[in-house]
């Protein structure tokens, strides 16, 4: 008596290309094997055995559904036209559709594979049962009429639009908006602008007008005009309608003209509405051009000067930094004592043409400028990144009298411009425990861009602090100094009973060291903790060496480490990598992670990479669809085809 086939056997056949042997197999009693073997036949293209085989598992009724799901499943990747009728029958008959197996999610994936008229038109054909199907049946009609864009479903759409409006319709205008046809764009505007129906269907109606190409913009819908018709979502309460409303307005001439009514009565709009508009003119400036700009720039400079609403004015910044350039300046500068936009606009000031740092000195050493704007004035100078603010700025830090907020933006400064002479003055506000945690804490963080070798003592001191916030920046600020000390130092903060968020930002740390802490972060792989392994595993990631590859391979005994490492290994993909990430080819391993290292050892293709997934794949047994596409790729690679 001939001995049932084994998923091992499954694989040799399939590395010996017996496509006999598969099709034997596919009749096999024991369920498990003969759904592998139809996984194993869908890389059997232009082999009609293989075809046959898998139509007569679809055929039959009285198979077990997993089966007839693989069939459907390997007749899509075969693109077997065949198949269609077949398919479309999964998704036509009633007892089907009723059934338990659910048959219709691979029936509309492989359809979706297939594509070709036969298989739109049978799709197109539901669209008049839409209404009356079930709801996960319609979810799959739909999203495989999504996947394919048949132009000849859009009249048939349109009618089971209505049959499903108010509540179910959401779906059916994605579909019409994926398919992007113009002719569907009337009833879209129609829906986006009809008090009636609700947020989430406006929402989508404007997200399928939005993916019509804009060469087809506006649409031929007479009266009222399309830009009418969006002025009401363009105000909608939920501010995604908004912002996709506005881009549709700003397409054409008038659409723009509305929306600069927009910022001239912005009384009359909701604050969202008037911010979206802003923010699409700082998109997209060139769309708003005209040969005399200046009344629009009056509208921006006067929102961000006038508007209540913090959203509205920084919204309005950005506005004015994009459509005005070097002309907006002077309300850039004025709008730095803004505290709720402050960074922002230091932001903008840093990035103008040509940063006006002597109006930023100025406006810092200015003891008659409000608190705010000299505030904002640091930040801009740390942004602006030009060494001669330096002076003016330690003249800050160094003036007893000036406001503890605006010395401690000046520390933030000092720190961004990473300039030698500032560490002198920054480390001793970071030792003065007489003053607040929160300017030393800024002071540490600051020595650690610097990284000044002769503040590193300063900076260990500070790890042991009292004050958690001075604690917290002396850790990270470590990793500004490359060198073993600093290294050791972190990898004694790394302990079994050591603060979670600190012991992470020493691994942090210790990742921006780089080489000097290769050996700490070594030791930290044989006992890592579950709750700071990721950071673990994107510093040794981070390192070529040898030593690092090797400890990666070791968190395959981690289960907190297993995945991170694997996919760190995987995207590295070096021939290096074979043996730790076969490392992680083991049963006890989560089938994710043996994934992750199957296609990093299949991106390094070597040999010896291919023979330690073969060696995986035949000590399993249940095969996967990334086993099954590794064996494809390895067969490939080998010369062994099922196919011509």
């Amino acid at each position: 008596m001939e001995r049932a086939p084994t998923v091992p056997d499954l694989v040799r056949m399939r590395m010996a290309g017996d496509v006999a042997g598969l099709c034997r197999a596919s009749r096999s009693e024991d369920h498990d094997v003969a759904v592998h073997a139809m996984q194993l036949l869908g890389g059997c293209e232009g082999r009609p055995e293989a075809v046959e085989a898998l139509l007569d598992c679809l055929r039959w009724r009285d198979q077990r559904n997993g089966m007839r799901w693989q069939a459907a499943r390997s007749l899509g990747r075969l693109r077997e036209r065949r198949a269609v009728p077949e398919l479309l029958r999964l998704l036509t008959d009633a007892e089907e559709r009723d059934g338990r197996g659910q048959l219709y999610k691979p029936a509309c994936d492989a359809l979706i594979a297939i594509g070709g008229p036969q298989a739109v038109r049978g799709l197109v054909g539901l669209c008049g049962e839409l209404a009356a199907g079930r709801g996960h049946w319609t979810v799959r009609v739909l999203d495989a009429l999504a996947r394919l864009r048949p132009p000849e479903a859009v009249a048939p759409l349109l009618v089971a639009l209505w049959e499903y409006l108010p509540e179910r319709a959401e779906r059916v205008v994605r579909t019409l908006g994926a398919i992007g046809d113009p002719r569907a764009a009337s009833a879209l505007l129609v829906l986006a602008h009809s008090p009636a129906s609700d947020v989430p269907l406006r929402r989508a109606a404007v997200a399928a007008l939005h993916a019509l190409p804009e060469a087809d913009w506006p649409p031929g819908h007479q009266w009222p005009s399309a830009a009418q018709l969006l002025q009401v979502p363009q105000r909608d309460p939920d501010p995604e309608t908004t912002r996709l409303a506005t881009a549709l307005l700003a397409r054409t001439e008038d659409g723009r003209d509305h929306l600069w009514n927009t910022l001239r009565a912005a009384s009359g709009a909701p604050p969202h509405a008037v911010a979206a508009v802003c923010a699409h003119v700082a998109e997209e400036p060139g769309r708003y051009a005209v040969p005399d700009p200046g009344e629009r720039r009056a509208l921006l400079r006067h929102h961000l000067r006038e508007s209540p609403v913090p959203s509205v004015r920084r919204a309005a910044a950005r506005a004015l930094f994009a459509y005005a350039g070097a002309a907006a300046g002077e309300a850039l500068l004025e709008a730095l004592g803004d505290a709720p936009l402050s960074d922002t606009v230091a932001d903008l000031v840093a990035q103008l043409p040509d940063p006006p740092l002597r109006q930023l000195l100025d406006l810092l050493t200015g003891t008659s400028c409000a608190v705010a704007q000299r505030q904002g004035a640091a930040r801009a100078l740390g942004a602006v990144g030009q060494t001669p603010a330096v002076p003016a700025l330690l003249a800050v830090l160094a003036d007893e009298e000036a406001p503890a907020a605006l010395r401690t933006d000046a520390v933030d400064a000092l720190g961004a411009l990473r300039h030698p002479e500032a560490a002198a003055p920054l480390a001793a506000l970071a030792q003065d425990e007489e003053r607040p945690g929160t300017p030393r804490a800024r002071a540490v963080r600051a020595l650690g861009l610097i990284g000044a070798p002769e503040t590193l003592p300063v900076v260990l001191a500070c790890t042991d602090s009292p004050h958690e916030a001075v604690r917290a920046r002396a850790v990270a600020a470590l990793g500004g100094f490359p060198v073993a000390r600093a290294a050791q130092a972190l990898r004694g903060l790394v302990t079994p009973d050591a603060d979670p968020d600190l012991a992470r930002a020493a691994l942090r740390a210790l990742g921006r060291i780089g080489a000097p802490a290769l050996p700490a972060l070594v030791e930290l792989a044989d006992a890592v903790r579950e709750d700071v392994a990721a950071e673990l595993v994107a510093a040794l990631a981070a390192r070529p060496e040898a030593e690092a590859l090797a400890a990666l391979g070791r968190l395959a005994a981690s289960p907190s480490a297993q995945r991170a490492a694997a996919d760190a290994l995987s995207a590295r993909s070096t021939p290096d990598c074979a043996v730790p990430l076969a490392s992680f080819l083991h049963s006890d391993v989560h089938p994710f992670t043996r994934e992750a290292a199957v296609r990093g050892l299949l991106r390094i293709g070597t040999d010896e990479a291919h023979e330690h997934v073969l060696a995986h794949c035949l000590a399993e047994t249940h095969l996967y669809h990334w086993h099954v596409e590794a064996l494809d790729v390895i067969a490939e690679a080998r010369g062994v085809r099922l196919g011509p």
